[in-house]
């Protein structure tokens, strides 16, 4: 199975496993920032730093590292698990470091983890999208079966306007179109949208009914057949699952997803400064009374 990106890079970061660097240090984790608007920070392990005030951002409003920090992505292989990245308890499995290339380009360099080499590039397009690459390349010496890769993020972007860390949840699309949506109560939205060219059933959309934060095993993912639709309100993950078959020795697939965030609409806003003013009319007539 072939994955082409879709996504135009403009700005990146990107995570390489090789043998070349295998003994460098630690570095921070790296600051990317386009149009004046967007900006990530991305850790050495490869997911949202939880070490700065902006993880992910958009128009000066913080989407991930608000709350109980969540930001992960799984490998699987041969029917088991290979890697899994955690920022909420910070875990670098593959050993992974980050280096500034220039102004606008950092490369991460290091030897990986059971032979597997990965080359993650991250992103901004354009204003509000932050796009991922995964380059994925079994170097174990042996075939792999199973081959399978999940990222998940938690939403927090609602906590700045006073109305909680819970969002609005829904599978938008399936297959090539596997896209899931997050929106917190003041109408500010978060998408993980696939931009991969695959099979319809190589991909899905979760959202977790359990926790805001765990790292979901791409395996679950793929089981559920999570369908299009609301799944309601909560403090929800929302997480994409990729299953990219049997990779031989020396093969490499490519991958890609966006994180688009987004400002309510005139209408949410309209409602919200309604919703306010009824709030603050019930108040003064009970403090009439």
């Amino acid at each position: 199975m072939k994955f082409e990106l879709k996504s135009h890079i403009t700005k990146a970061v990107a995570l390489a496993f090789c043998g070349a660097l295998a003994t460098a240090a630690q570095a921070a984790p790296t600051v990317i920032s386009g149009f004046g608007t967007t900006s990530a920070t991305i850790d050495d392990a490869g997911f949202f730093s939880p070490t700065s005030a902006l993880g992910l951002s958009f128009l000066g409003r913080e989407f991930v590292n608000l709350g109980t920090f969540g930001s992960n992505w799984s490998l699987n292989a041969n029917g088991g698990s290979v890697a899994v990245a955690n920022a909420a308890s910070p875990t670098n499995p593959l050993g992974t470091v980050t280096f500034s290339g220039g102004s606008s380009v950092s490369l991460t360099t290091n030897l990986g983890s059971g032979g597997w080499t990965l080359v993650e590039t991250v992103s901004i397009p354009t204003s509000g999208h932050v796009a991922v690459q995964i380059q994925l390349t079994n170097n174990t010496g042996a075939d792999a079966t199973n081959v399978q890769w999940s990222v998940g993020v938690d939403p927090d972007q609602g906590i700045p306007g006073g109305v909680g860390f819970g969002t609005t949840n829904e599978i938008l699309g399936i297959g090539n179109a596997s896209a899931v949506k997050a929106t917190s109560r003041d109408g500010w939205s978060l998408t993980l949208a696939n931009t991969t060219s695959a099979d319809a059933s190589a991909l899905a959309g979760y959202i977790d009914p359990l926790s805001c934060c765990t790292p979901i095993d791409p395996a679950t993912i793929l089981a559920a057949g999570q369908a299009v639709g609301s799944y309601g309100f909560a403090d929800s993950s929302i997480n994409l699952a990729y299953a990219l078959g049997d990779m031989a020795n020396g093969a490499t697939q490519t991958i890609g997803y966006e994180y688009i965030m987004a400002v309510p609409e005139p209408e949410t806003y309209a409602m919200l400064l309604a919703g306010l003013g009824l709030i603050g009319f019930s108040a003064r007539r009970r403090s009439a009374v």
